[in-house]
């Protein structure tokens, strides 16, 4: 039986960071494409953590920030039925997986905020903010920034390792359903229930956090 599970606007995120993040990653360690692009792109990874944060107050019930934390004994329970490949369907994340999003969300967050407020080390690129606070508060987020890059390539290889466990071992399509936004369920489990938000409400969501975005980090030209 297959039923729903992620909504689009979940899956267009989900997507968009993907490749935005993988970018920036290859510019910010090798240089290539480092100066504009990479601060735009920049912008609009802060542009989709927002989105992100609001989808996670009123979007689908799965894609609540709540959903994302649950006790993290649970999290230990979910990964000792991995190893002994029992685990039951969930229509959403994990008790691990919403530990290991959150993470993530933060982490990339922490690196989109601080990309507003420094510059690279020969004044090339700066960001939006840059001038707001002192050269030392700069150099301090600048560290941050390198530091945080590494963690985030970190958790973004354990991230692809562990979805590979998870469809070899546990026999679990995790990529599957972020693409199609549907999953095989077992007719022997009850179906839990989901609430899936009207697109339009993501759409008018999309378009108020660019709003913002735009306004905030003067995307839109000022008058004269």
């Amino acid at each position: 039986m297959r039923i729903v599970i992620w909504d689009i606007w979940t899956r267009i995120f989900h997507w968009s960071l993907v490749l935005c993040v993988t970018f920036l990653l290859f510019s910010g360690k090798t240089g290539n494409g480092f100066f504009d692009w990479h601060r735009y792109v920049g912008e609009g990874v802060a542009g989709l953590i927002l989105f992100r944060l609001c989808w996670g107050l009123w979007g689908s019930s799965n894609t609540r920030l709540g959903s994302l934390f649950s006790n993290p004994l649970n999290a230990f329970d979910h990964l000792r039925h991995l190893f002994k490949r029992k685990l039951p369907p969930e229509r959403g994340h994990n008790a691990a997986g919403g530990w290991a999003s959150a993470a993530i969300i933060v982490l990339i967050a922490v690196q989109a905020v601080t990309g507003l407020f420094i510059a690279d080390e020969d004044e090339l690129l700066e960001g939006v903010f840059y001038d707001k606070i002192s050269g030392q508060w700069a150099e301090r987020l600048l560290e941050v920034h390198y530091m945080n890059s590494s963690l985030i390539l970190a958790l973004v290889i354990v991230h692809i390792l562990m979805i590979i466990v998870y469809r070899s071992w546990g026999k679990v399509n995790l990529l599957f359903p972020m693409i199609s936004g549907r999953m095989n369920w077992p007719e022997s489990h009850p179906v839990p229930d989901l609430k899936v938000q009207h697109w339009a409400v993501g759409l008018l969501t999309a378009l108020a956090v660019l709003l913002v975005v735009a306004l905030g980090l003067g995307w839109v030209p000022e008058p004269g």
